[in-house]
């Protein structure tokens, strides 16, 4: 799924992946990435499609496959190391929730920590966003997060602006950080109060480090991760990837 386009361009892309799919027997076109001819393992896993179907409500969610296969691989690498698991981020929860059901999050010992305002990017995060105050702020948007995981006791839903409301409930090891905040200085001001809590071998995945409407987050993260002798892996799919040393 492509979105962006205006309904002349979108029919020009549409013919072309036509014609991409009619030369290759796998393509992967979804989330503005075009693949050709990769494995996609993700596909044939029973447990991911499973998922899929449970916790998807459109096609938008169904078009973040490859992202989050990234994320569930992320976070079932650290199912085995000390600390708990947080996202700063969260929106509706379907990254979220896809995890949890993928991982059978319930069965395990550790908490999943859930950041977002719940009600859009806040006026102080939103210079240099493509974003504004007042995007993605829906009725009643934190009730139905806390409706969607009320099945989990292991899940807290934690509502308030990043950084501040980690002083609320933090958990004092991490093992997985997920950012999808859309505003360099929310992301940098999480990872200035979070980063020194991730465990050696925990994985950071940041959503939006390769996207270039985001620009000024990857190069805010930049700085920061240089500073502390790391670069991000920059991914196909957009996001970004720190393992912790």
């Amino acid at each position: 799924m492509f979105y962006g386009l205006d309904a002349q361009n979108l029919r020009i892309m549409n013919h072309t992946i036509g014609i991409i799919s009619s030369l290759y027997k796998r393509v992967f076109h979804a989330d503005h990435l075009i693949t050709v001819e990769r494995a996609m393992g993700f596909s044939e896993d029973a447990k991911f499609q499973a998922a899929m179907e449970r916790c998807a409500e459109n096609e938008q969610d169904r078009s973040l496959s490859w992202r989050l296969h990234t994320l569930t691989w992320a976070a079932g690498q650290c199912l085995q190391l000390p600390g708990d698991y947080v996202e700063c981020g969260v929106y509706k929860g379907f990254c979220s929730h896809f995890l949890v059901e993928y991982l059978d999050f319930g069965a395990s010992d550790k908490r999943l920590f859930l950041y977002d305002t719940y009600e859009g990017i806040p006026e102080q995060h939103s210079e240099g966003s493509p974003l504004k105050p007042g995007d993605y702020d829906e009725q009643g948007l934190h009730q139905r997060v806390l409706d969607r995981f009320k099945a989990w006791p292991n899940v807290q839903v934690v509502k308030g602006v990043v950084p501040d409301s980690l002083l609320e409930s933090c958990p004092e090891q991490i093992a997985y950080l997920h950012l999808d905040m859309n505003s360099a200085s929310a992301e940098v001001g999480a990872l200035e109060a979070l980063f020194d809590r991730i465990v050696p071998g925990g994985m950071i995945v940041l959503d939006d480090y390769g996207w270039h409407w985001f620009r000024a987050q990857k190069e805010a993260e930049d700085v920061f991760f240089a500073e502390r002798g790391y670069r991000v892996l920059e991914l196909p799919t957009g996001q970004g990837l720190v393992v912790k040393r």
